[in-house]
């Protein structure tokens, strides 16, 4: 989200209903909150009432949303991985995630929450954090939750069918835990959903058991249509109203439903064997853990968990004090422990803007086109792809133009299928240069690159879309005081970038297709910098349009009416015989 200036939605999407919750924020403050729930079994329905519910409360449109629910099978292990080096060395981030990279997930199956529980050396046992710990071994244990690939692309076929894009996905109880448990306490979180029941114990490590049993409301409801002969929606009713674990007087004689003749007794003589056969699997299987993290206390949530006595049953199975959650309690977790994170980051992003901006305060006054007292700036960009960036004539040469951004591009071989650059490269050009380096990944796993590429020197960091993590990136290279940017291939549209353009700082329109230096401009770029600028100017909007791609003096005149910013380009000026006068020539009818 935007770290001061935006709003924000949290889903609950279950089995038979939506749950949300949204906020406005303004000033770095929840300004206005709404709440909204919709029962229904057309989830895609539910959300879509939901979403436009809450925007009408909220005032405000939304295209994405963070997510927890029902999202299918899932299973928990931990993993413990070793690092061993040849001599004493540092621990350092980069080892941790190293590590990390190491888990492979089952077949089916991907990680949706990767918890560090403990860290081991040979000088140090039970380590919190190992960073700046120096030693020749790490051992790391971690817990890991799995969700099954299916039941999530099943989700986010939902949400795509309601026009909303997943910002993260949450596991229930991992939520639940980061707000409902007390520090130094051990809980048990219990949730009975429509068709899954599962169970966690969490500790201050994280969760040391997890399971998830294929039995719920459902089942319920279930055994009631068939053993009493009546339809699902009139047996789901029924439930809803007559279920408890509580013994009453009359319940043998009194009706469960007016348009029936059984009774209340015969619906819960149905419902009880199930809930004893739910409870003893998760007695059965929590007891190893139980006994060596025996909970405080049980906190019980789900549409399920409604039952009437069912609290009671529970604290008299496992005889610990048990709560019982409201049924809006999961998405106000989600809704807190969202805004926690974006707490932290926005009190980060303050003080490293602040050091950032006094280091770089001349930048600014390059994007907002004033004129400095003794040059002016020049909005051209060379590419590394097109230069040698290991002679030190290439740096010479660019003083010569004035040139005081470079433009460095960084492929992995998987976004796109070239290999260069890399943060070796970016390393050795900050060592060689003060310009602003305006870095475009064009890799996997955008949350890594970008960290070690700021951690290399970069200034601006140009992020790939449809790439896992794309938000999060964002959100990071903020809040390490660095500018950001998304780049928009060919192929892309600009509605691509609706959701986050109140986010960004830069939008690079790609006039060809990345990966390789030399193409020819594509004319359909020139419309994509037209919407955008007009974008920017109807709403307000302060990202700088930037164009990489066949810039020549012929082209460049073009992006410049069109509305760009900034130009990117190789080929052109790397042949030109004299650099200076290439730059000039970009610059012809372009007023700075």
């Amino acid at each position: 989200m935007n770290l001061f200036d935006s709003s924000f939605l949290c889903l609950d999407i279950g089995t038979c209903g939506v749950r949300g919750i949204a906020h406005r924020v303004r000033s770095a403050r929840i300004d206005k909150s709404a709440f909204f729930a919709m029962e229904s079994y057309d989830i895609v329905f539910a959300i879509k009432s939901v979403v436009d519910e809450l925007e009408k409360q909220i005032g405000t449109h939304f295209d994405t949303a963070y997510v927890t629910g029902d999202f299918g099978v899932s299973k928990y292990e931990m993993c413990a991985k070793s690092t061993v080096w040849t001599g004493e060395h540092k621990i350092t981030t980069t080892d941790i995630r190293n590590q990390i990279y190491q888990i492979k997930p089952a077949d089916g199956f991907f990680p949706m929450h990767i918890i560090p529980l403990r860290y081991d050396s040979p000088q140090a046992r039970n380590m919190v954090t190992p960073i700046g710990h120096v030693d020749r071994q790490l051992i790391s244990a971690f817990g890991v939750i799995y969700y099954s690939r299916n039941g999530v692309e099943a989700v986010f076929e939902k949400l795509r069918g309601a026009h909303i894009q997943a910002d993260s996905l949450f596991d229930t109880q991992f939520v639940q835990n980061a707000i409902y448990r007390a520090e130094k306490q051990n809980t048990l979180f219990i949730d009975f959903g429509a068709k899954f029941t599962s169970a966690s114990i969490w500790t201050d490590r994280g969760p040391v058991w997890h399971t998830k049993i294929d039995k719920g409301g459902t089942d319920i409801t279930n055994a009631i249509a068939d053993k009493l002969n009546i339809d699902f929606e009139s047996a789901d009713r029924i439930k809803k109203a007559v279920a408890s674990l509580v013994p009453k007087e009359m319940d043998r004689f009194a009706p469960a439903d007016r348009a029936y003749d059984f009774s209340r007794w015969d619906v819960n003589d149905i419902l009880l064997p199930i809930l004893v056969d739910i409870i003893g699997q998760l007695k059965d299987q929590c007891l190893a853990s139980f006994t060596k993290y025996r909970p405080t206390k049980i906190i019980l949530t789900g549409g399920g968990a409604e039952i009437e006595g069912l609290r009671d049953f529970i604290e008299n199975a496992f005889a610990v004090v048990t709560e019982l959650l409201p049924p809006d309690a999961t998405v106000r977790a989600l809704s807190e422990y969202v805004w926690n994170g974006e707490t932290v980051r926005r009190q980060n992003y303050i003080a490293r803007h602040d050091r950032w901006r006094r280091r770089t305060s001349w930048i600014g006054k390059f994007f907002r086109k004033k004129a400095r007292k003794t040059q002016k700036f020049v909005p051209i960009l060379p590419s590394t792809l097109s230069f040698d960036m290991r002679r030190a004539e290439t740096y010479s040469l660019f003083r010569s133009g004035a040139i005081s951004m470079i433009h460095v591009d960084i492929m992995d071989g998987f976004y796109v299928d070239r290999i260069a650059g890399g943060i070796d490269e970016l390393k050795n050009i900050r060592t060689r240069t003060n310009a602003h380096l305006h870095v475009h990944l064009m890799t996997e796993s955008p949350v890594v690159w970008a960290e070690d590429a700021i951690a290399a020197g970069a200034d601006t960091v140009i992020l790939s879309t449809n790439t896992s993590g794309l938000k999060a990136a964002i959100r990071n290279v903020k809040a390490a005081g660095r500018r950001v940017g998304v780049a928009l291939h060919p192929d892309s549209e600009v509605s691509l970038l609706k959701p986050i353009l109140r986010e960004i700082d830069e939008v690079l329109v790609m006039s060809v297709m990345p990966g390789a230096a030399g193409q020819t401009f594509e004319p359909g770029a020139l419309h994509k910098i037209a919407v955008l600028a007009g974008t920017r100017k109807k709403y307000g909007l302060r990202f700088v349009i930037c164009v990489d791609g066949g810039i020549n003096d012929k082209t460049a005149q073009l992006c410049w009416e069109a509305g760009a910013d900034l130009l990117v380009s190789g080929s052109y000026l790397a042949r030109a015989s004299d650099f200076p006068l290439a730059v000039q020539s970009l610059l012809k009818k372009h007023a700075v």
